[in-house]
């Protein structure tokens, strides 16, 4: 971090950017490209002079000769540690080089073949960036003449240092043969304590996306960035290469955004995207997205949910990658983004760097639904009052009730609906939390109006937490957690709201199944907690609610999921949670009918914690399997004789008792799904009725294995989650 002037983080984020330092041990600067031909890479070499001579003018042009300059591979500089090459900063440490110069050659065989040509460059503090001789971009430097003695206009520290910067670059600077980037870094005063250059240069038309925005079972709409004012085109169908729908915007502009409609539910489109003359990416097995199903369907549905993952750094990259390898072909419905997307301070470069250049195939294909954290909205990013600033003018958010819930008429907090999954999204940083506000009158009025078996909402400040904030002081975070918690949840609860999301915190935090616990810590009573139990299946057993749908006070489970980027510790104490850790990682939700299964996933793609929650009544028909003559969890050491058996009532089954099956699965830890188990001490898996007496167990691997029945004549392996909820048994070996 710079030394010995202003810099340009305020103190209020000092501490935070020393944080997110401390927390990363190797900088991970992400590409700045969603496409295109890369024409300097990052890692290129680097002709340098670090002598603190001024060089003038001539040093800038293609033709000059620094064949005595020194070489090295980017990253340059010093103090960082970081550095492939260490450049000098002079023989007195308190009196450093204000201007180091930098210059590299590549070659264009033909320019005609350029479409679109993209900068990013990683600045230490200032730099003037110059193409065959023109400048072409000047960041953090001031407006006026530049000489070798001309300081940066403010400091770089914290995690700014890391932040590539993005112009475009007019590809007519060109020539074919040899061309030279030429840039100058410039220090913000001689008392600065490092210096850091990289560059890379690409060409792509398109330099943000696309993504995708407000899915619903008729509609997408497709987002994009070019360099240049051009019009817009999607081109859309079934199958790649056949894209035989075309919506056009004649507007000419550099943000585009467009609305297609008439979509069949729940159907795999294929799509592209450029002007009315030239499709720039898509048309491949790549670029596609599926609608939503109908609302009030019930689709097995995977929400990937990230928090406070606005680092752009090598964190944020490792919880990315350990959920990609966690979900593998599995589809991600959509996901969710609980603030803080872009540190420090919410800007068009900072959300570039940690969210499009972070997550371009997983914005491409699925659609994200952020919200509003504080770091981005203060004191750069977005107004939540106003609707204006970087946040808004870069998400397309169903503020009318587009995507099925209520309309809120801001898209500062929305609803939409998935399937059978009412989401809600409330603004905890900048909109009025107060009873009777136009937040949560909104709130009351659409929470009456769904009829979604589920409720899922989320929000950035945490009601409950003792990480790096503490729910319990009112000073903290001014005041946000104790409104949420004394304002919002009352409502939420009363509506049968079944799980809350948040961030804020840099840690890992979930909760019992809670109701009315709206005060501080101090007064959670036992009466609270509707259930004190892990919601494991294979440990105390899962959650229940019993109403599918919106019962009234039947418990929630709250999650603080604020690791996705950087995690900051705390006492982790909190007596509503049942499980606490300071570990990166990434929340997955799969909703399947009236099942929800959460898994916490770190950044090594471990599950450090999970939970079951099943809505509604059981069924009438429910056999009763027992393991051992115990209802189970029963563990059994390995080689001991085991003995299931199922016993059936009148009215316990509907048809012939002779379709009825008792099927043996085996939970594979290494896939993370459970699978059928062929066993090599029995013929076949699949088992008549009983009772069942099963006594060669000898040799089971060491592992979970469960029991349920079946109505299917042929079962396949297929779960029914009903089923496997109201009739099943585990049993477990060691």
């Amino acid at each position: 971090m710079d030394q010995g002037g202003t810099k340009i983080s305020l103190n209020y984020y000092l501490f935070f950017s020393i944080c997110i330092a401390l927390s990363v041990i190797v900088i991970y600067p992400t590409t700045a490209s969603s496409a295109g031909i890369t024409i300097v890479p990052k890692d290129a070499i680097w002709s340098y002079l670090d002598n603190g001579s001024d060089q003038g003018v001539l040093w800038r042009e293609s033709v000059f000769d620094d064949s005595t300059w020194l070489t090295g591979p980017s990253e340059l500089g010093y103090g960082d540690g970081d550095e492939a090459t260490v450049v000098d900063f002079g023989p007195d440490p308190n009196n450093k080089y204000i201007t180091t110069y930098f210059r590299h050659p590549f070659n264009v065989t033909d320019i005609s073949n350029i479409s679109g040509l993209t900068l990013n460059l990683l600045r230490d503090d200032g730099a003037v960036v110059y193409l065959n001789g023109t400048e072409v971009f000047r960041s953090n430097m001031p407006a006026d003449q530049i000489t070798a003695s001309t300081l940066a206009s403010l400091g770089v520290g914290g995690v700014d240092e890391t932040v590539f910067h993005e112009t475009c670059v007019d590809p007519a600077l060109l020539v074919n043969g040899t061309n030279v980037l030429a840039i100058e870094i410039h220090q913000f005063n001689v008392l600065s304590s490092d210096i850091s250059f990289n560059l890379e240069l690409t060409s792509s038309p398109v330099t943000r996306g696309p993504y995708l925005q407000t899915g619903t079972p008729t509609s997408m709409t497709l987002r994009w960035r070019t360099c240049d004012l051009t019009d817009s085109r999607v081109r859309y169908g079934l199958d790649p290469g056949n894209l035989n729908n075309v919506v056009d915007d004649a507007t000419l502009t550099t943000e585009h955004e467009i609305l297609l409609t008439g979509l069949n539910p729940d159907t795999q489109y294929y799509y592209s995207v450029g002007t009315s003359t030239q499709s720039f990416e898509g048309d491949d097995t790549d670029h596609f997205f599926v609608t939503s199903p109908l609302q009030g369907t019930e689709k097995p549905t995977r929400i990937w949910v990230i928090g406070d993952s606005g680092t752009a750094n090598a964190n944020a990259q490792a919880v990315r990658d350990a959920y990609l390898s966690y979900t593998g072909t599995s589809p991600t419905d959509l996901w969710l983004m609980l603030g803080d997307n872009a540190y420090l301070f919410g800007t068009d470069e900072q959300y570039q760097a940690a969210v499009f250049d972070m997550y371009p195939m997983l914005l491409r294909n699925s659609v994200v639904w952020p919200t509003l954290g504080n770091h981005d909205a203060e004191p750069l990013g977005s107004s939540s009052s106003n609707g204006t600033g970087p946040y808004f003018d870069m998400f397309t958010l169903p503020g009318m009730g587009e995507a099925g819930g209520l309309a809120s008429g801001t898209e500062a907090y929305y609803s939409f609906d998935y399937g059978n999954i009412h989401f809600i999204n409330l603004n905890s940083t900048g909109s009025d939390r107060s009873v009777g506000s136009a937040m949560l009158t909104w709130l009351e009025s659409d929470l009456a109006a769904t009829s979604q078996d589920w409720i899922i909402a989320y929000w950035h400040h945490p009601p409950y937490s003792h990480g790096s904030h503490n729910s319990d002081n009112p000073l903290d975070s001014g005041g946000r957690m104790f409104d949420m918690r004394e304002n919002v949840l009352p409502i939420l609860e009363a509506y049968g709201v079944d799980i809350v999301l948040t961030g804020h915190s840099h840690s890992y935090e979930r909760s019992f199944l809670l109701n009315g616990h709206y005060g501080t810590s101090d007064t959670l009573t036992p009466a609270m907690i509707l259930d004190a139990d892990d919601g494991r299946m294979f440990g105390d057993g899962m959650y229940a609610k019993a109403t599918l749908g919106q019962g009234a006070n039947e418990g929630a489970v709250y999650s603080v999921v604020g690791s996705s980027g950087l995690i900051s510790g705390g006492p982790l104490d909190h007596p509503a949670m049942f499980v606490s850790m300071n570990v990166l990682g990434s929340m997955v939700l799969d909703v399947d009918g009236n099942r929800l299964d959460v898994n916490f996933i770190d950044d090594n793609g471990a599950t450090r914690d999970n939970f079951t929650l099943i809505k509604g009544p059981r069924t009438d028909a429910i056999p009763d399997i027992k393991a051992n003559g115990m209802d189970g969890p029963v563990v059994i050491p390995q080689g001991d004789n085991l003995t299931v058996s199922i016993t059936l009532d009148a009215g316990d089954y509907e048809g012939d008792p002779a379709d009825w099956w008792i099927l043996m699965f085996y939970y594979d830890t290494g896939a993370g799904s459970w699978v059928p188990f062929n066993s090599a001490f029995f013929s076949e898996y699949i088992f008549n009725l009983g009772p069942i007496d099963i006594i060669n167990t000898t040799g089971l691997p060491v592992g979970h294995f469960l029991f349920y029945y079946s109505v299917d004549t042929n079962p396949n392996g297929v779960f029914d989650a009903d089923q496997m909820f109201s009739n099943f048994v585990v049993v477990e070996t060691q």
